[in-house]
């Protein structure tokens, strides 16, 4: 008997605004893959299929093509398992998944982390379903379906991902370890100072130039295939560096940087998701930054109080402390920033946006397609706005494509809905 696995987002992805704008929440990423690829640690047989809002679901099957959207096909014996996209620590659940004989939903907290199809369940619906038909089969059953708790646990919102990095980029190092090759597993590259070789690996076609420092004394060190590591650059892990990557002069220390991202200065407990462009001086920390995000030269954020507070944020409209005392800032994909920008602790910035000056931005919360700097923002106009998006792309030989343009445009209209969002 095999299994499917659904991942699927409830309407708690408002709270990872503006990560979430244009993707769902379980393609965020703490370590070196994506939050709904960590299932293969657990279920390693299992299909993946993805089940994402209806504005978004076009873009996430192209951004994704590898796994099924929105489709739903299983065999004849398959059982059917629905993850929450916002699973953290997978707990218990595994095992209590495993032992299951009956269709059942388990809960933390009162949240549904995972429902399971089996048996009678599974077969009243279609073997070519879409995930509301689940859903609306769980509902029609009722009381029949049990509810187990469950020690898994879900993310709540984006700086606990990011809280998650050094152990996330460890476990995913340890998983994917079996498929490096075993060349890498002790490399010595002349004038280049490499501590703990056994926590390296380097990819096929990667160049590290003399006098870079690859420090994996306390935790992996994980760089893709076909990067460049310039002079001058010392990397510290756990620490992740996406394929096509290039790492110019700096200093980068328990982050996670995607695809095809150019990274200078100094980044710190930080996720970048791919074509980053911080090509500069400048400190970012502890933030989450989305893709094709330009930083202008000594663009830099504070991510620590001068009392050394709990730092709250604005996410949504709504006010949260973080209980932390070190948070960044969240950008939205595509968002530019002019040089000398300095961002305040605990920033939210929208999709779109072009924040320049040079002065201090103190904003908790910026929306999307704003243009300007605190106390003097305008609306950008989102043909505009398209328009800048498509020379970027081009600048890294890629397409704004049709899908992506259209999403934009829903944004800056705000025609978004949670439609597609599944409520079990």
């Amino acid at each position: 008997m095999s299994i499917t696995i659904c991942f699927f987002e409830d309407s708690k992805y408002t709270q990872f605004y503006p990560l979430t704008y244009l993707r769902p929440v379980y393609t965020l990423r703490a370590g070196i893959v994506p939050l709904f690829q960590r299932a293969t640690r657990y279920f390693p047989d299992a299909h993946i299929c993805l089940s994402a809002r209806d504005l978004i679901s076009p873009l996430t099957a192209e951004q994704n093509r590898d796994f099924p959207v929105n489709i739903i096909k299983r065999g004849d014996l398959d059982e059917v398992l629905f993850l929450n996209g916002r699973i953290r620590d997978y707990g218990d659940l595994p095992g209590l998944i495993r032992g299951s004989r009956i269709s059942c939903c388990f809960k933390k907290n009162g949240e549904v982390v995972a429902a399971l199809f089996k048996g009678e369940s599974v077969e009243k619906i279609a073997k070519l379903a879409i995930p509301s038909d689940y859903a609306a089969q769980r509902k029609r059953e009722g009381n029949d379906i049990v509810d187990f708790d469950t020690r898994a646990t879900l993310y709540n919102y984006t700086w606990e991902i990011m809280a998650d990095i050094e152990r996330e980029v460890t476990e995913d190092f340890a998983v994917l370890r079996p498929s490096f090759p075993t060349t890498s597993q002790s490399i010595k590259r002349d004038g280049v100072h490499i501590l703990k070789s056994d926590q390296l690996y380097i990819g096929e076609g990667t160049i590290v130039l003399p006098s870079a420092v690859l420090d994996a004394s306390k935790g992996p060190i994980y760089i893709g295939a076909n990067c460049k590591i310039e002079s001058q650059v010392a990397i510290y892990g756990p620490c992740a560096i996406g394929p096509n990557s290039v790492i110019v002069a700096g200093k980068i220390a328990a982050s996670s940087i995607g695809h095809t991202c150019r990274v200078g200065g100094e980044v710190e407990e930080s996720v970048f998701q791919s074509y980053v462009n911080k090509y500069h001086a400048g400190f970012i920390g502890h933030s989450y930054v989305g893709s094709w995000v330009n930083f202008g030269a000594m663009t830099t954020n504070s991510d620590l109080k001068n009392n050394y507070s709990t730092i709250r944020l604005t996410v949504n409209g709504q006010s949260v402390d973080s209980g932390s005392i070190k948070v960044g800032s969240f950008i939205g994909d595509h968002t530019k920033f002019g040089i000398g920008t300095l961002l305040n602790t605990g920033i939210n910035i929208g999709v779109c946006c072009n924040i320049f000056g040079g002065s201090l931005v103190t904003d908790k919360e910026i929306p999307s397609f704003s243009w300007g700097n605190t106390g003097s923002y305008q609306k950008y106009e989102v043909d505009k706005a398209v328009e800048t998006a498509q020379r970027t792309t081009e600048r890294r030989n890629q397409t704004l494509t049709e899908r992506e343009k259209t999403v934009l445009r829903a944004l800056a209209a705000k025609t978004d809905s949670n439609m597609g969002v599944i409520n079990f």
